[in-house]
């Protein structure tokens, strides 16, 4: 019991690397006052190109995994996160800062194929879902300390945030020590040779399409709250930062309570979840002082990391004969999605220039996602 609570905590420490990707989000208008010249959508980049390195690294974990295991590529994805991810710190150059933040997402991507990999191998039945669900209440955690210590750390400046990435030496170090060598779990990929007739494919990439709509949509908020609350003149610098950790305690409070919220809601789950992004959308479009504006950060993301976990459970479960080719197409549509946010607020531009009707239009289309969930049921 000892050993299996140890195994636990060492692969959910993995989420102080793989929920950081946000944790500097909140120095983005820092950043754009401090390069005026750079155009913004460049700059939101910053936080979302890790996502779709994430979502490369991803494409090619089964490879990597099938030569060097699991466990190793998870140290790896730690070292890569832990350099990368700081070395900004020290860069001016906005290309370069791209280059480093893209290297750091695919360390990052790394470490999340592999964990939900080792999470479906090591547990079943409740326990799995119990598992999923406390990914996310780790990620919340994660996201909440890490983005609460970029926040200070943004109080030097907008290059000090980044040193919030040392936290990755350290889940190298857990992982090094307390996560069984990866020999066995290597082969944790049965059914994945199967043959899988087109329809079954059909509704994978179905579900990879919704997932990649939902976050996109998420990650919207997650950019542009900072720039929607600076906009309004709610609060001061630190607003940005209280957002991000506002997002953290959503998505907190939702891995504990996901489990128990799926087992009563059943069918209407994702609907409901749903649902609650669009509460926090429209909370964030008539927010006029900064209280309000929190609990719409802190709605976002309840919803955000209720209905991911869902969409990846939904995929172990419904798709197990997949193997890992079915983790890998939800993970990649949930990456392509976090990364294509920047673009979707400038489709978004082209019906309205005024940021705050873009959070409604969000909302709206948060709507229509939940009546898509109640079609398709559980």
């Amino acid at each position: 019991m000892k050993n299996n609570l140890v195994l636990k905590l060492a692969i959910l420490s993995c989420c102080f690397v793989t929920a950081s990707l946000n944790a500097i989000a909140g120095n983005i208008p820092a950043m754009a006052a401090d390069m005026p010249e750079i155009p913004l959508s460049l700059i939101e980049l910053v936080t979302t190109i890790p996502s779709l390195f994430s979502m490369l690294a991803v494409l090619f974990s089964s490879r990597i995994a099938s030569a060097i295991g699991y466990k190793k590529i998870v140290l790896l994805g730690s070292l890569i996160a832990g350099i990368f991810g700081t070395v900004p710190v020290i860069l001016n150059n906005i290309w370069l800062i791209l280059l480093a933040r893209g290297v750091f997402g695919f360390g990052c991507g790394l470490i999340t194929s592999a964990m939900l990999i080792l999470i479906i191998f090591f547990f079943t039945g409740d326990e799995r879902s119990s598992m999923i669900g406390l990914q996310g209440s780790a990620g919340g955690l994660a996201s909440l300390v890490t983005a609460f210590i970029g926040g200070r750390l943004l109080a030097i400046s907008w290059h000090a945030s980044f040193l919030v990435y040392l936290f990755s030496f350290l889940v190298f170090l857990a992982v090094l020590f307390f996560i069984p060598h990866v020999g066995s779990i290597r082969t944790n990929t049965a059914g994945s040779n199967e043959t899988h007739s087109g329809s079954e494919w059909f509704r994978l990439i179905a579900l990879g399409l919704l997932t990649f709509v939902s976050v996109a949509l998420a990650t919207v908020f997650v950019v542009k709250c900072s720039s929607l609350a600076a906009l309004k003149e709610i609060g001061g610098s630190s607003i940005g930062s209280l957002l991000v950790m506002c997002i953290s305690a959503g998505s907190l409070l939702a891995g504990f309570v996901y489990g128990k919220m799926k087992n009563i809601l059943k069918r209407l789950s994702l609907p409901v979840f749903y649902l609650i992004c669009t509460a926090g959308f429209i909370l964030a479009y008539v927010s006029g002082t900064a209280l309000p504006m929190m609990a719409a950060a802190f709605l976002l993301g309840f919803g955000y990391l209720a209905f991911v976990p869902f969409l990846q459970e939904r995929v172990s479960t419904k798709f197990s004969s997949f193997g890992a080719a079915g983790t890998t197409v939800i993970l990649v549509f949930q990456g392509l999605g976090a990364f294509i946010a920047p673009y979707a607020g400038i489709l978004l531009s082209l019906f309205t220039s005024s940021l705050n009707s873009q959070f409604m239009i969000c909302g709206v289309l948060y709507v229509l996602l939940a009546a898509v969930g109640f079609a398709i049921g559980e």
